[in-house]
């Protein structure tokens, strides 16, 4: 079993729980009363010439714990001082060492919007999004069906959610591409083997001939990556692990 199934088959178990302590039925209604805004992610990340979406993270299968001293609300602020667009925030807690936590936190004390980053199985997890704060949710085409991917983004359009669909090869993308409004994020590393290879967002935007808002994620470490994506069409970039370790430059 690879990590990715053990995180999928980790998050189904979590759901079993999460469900029994708070419905589905009673998080509609909490919605229902509340009338949240709609999400503002894709219109924050669209109307500039080069975006980044800063990440939020603790820990990861692939890197181990990248932060120690590790507090959300102080991150998204230095953040937000040096210019990101967007905040992406994990909330997976065994492999990722997350929190739904940090998203309502860092919720109260930024005007950014969020991406919920985590694995969406089940539509309980948008529901959840909306209720805790998210204005994105992430769906990976490599862990859903297409029916599956088609029914999320039904519910995400009902919430006013934006939905970033991530993709790895072309075939994924190939499945996608006909989502008119979705943002589009290619993952440079592969979750299977977890190796990062920064032109495979290149590869794939050279394939891709829709307007959808076109993402690199993962493996950006310098000013000097940014510039050669943005040679290559692609003008948002998700930056996770460089930032958090403090060592993009």
């Amino acid at each position: 079993m690879s990590i990715l199934e053990k995180i999928v088959a980790n998050t189904k178990a979590g759901l079993v729980h999460k469900k029994a302590e708070l419905p589905l039925e009673q998080i509609k209604l909490s919605l229902e009363s509340l009338d949240l805004p709609k999400g503002k992610f894709k219109d924050n990340i669209s109307s500039k010439d080069e975006a980044i979406i800063a990440e939020i993270k603790k820990a990861s299968p692939s890197a181990g714990i990248i932060k120690e001293d590790f507090e959300p609300t102080k991150i998204a602020m230095e953040y937000e001082s040096f210019g990101a667009s967007a905040l992406s925030i994990l909330t997976e807690e065994d492999f990722f060492m997350g929190s739904i936590e940090y998203l309502k936190d860092v919720k109260k004390i930024t005007s950014l919007p969020i991406l919920r980053k985590d694995f969406m199985i089940d539509e309980y997890q948008i529901y959840e999004s909306k209720l805790i704060g998210a204005d994105c949710i992430l769906l990976i085409a490599s862990i859903l069906t297409d029916q599956q991917i088609a029914n999320f983004i039904n519910i995400s359009k009902k919430l006013e959610l934006d939905y970033l669909i991530e993709v790895h090869d072309e075939n994924e993308l190939h499945r996608v591409e006909h989502f008119e409004d979705a943002l589009i994020g290619v993952n440079n590393r592969n979750l299977k083997t977890f190796e990062v290879d920064l032109d495979n967002s290149v590869r794939l935007r050279n394939l891709f001939k829709q307007k959808n808002i076109f993402i690199a994620e993962s493996g950006i470490q310098s000013r000097e990556d940014i510039s050669y994506l943005k040679k290559n069409n692609i003008n948002v970039f998700l930056i996770g692990e460089s930032l958090m370790r403090e060592s993009f430059n």
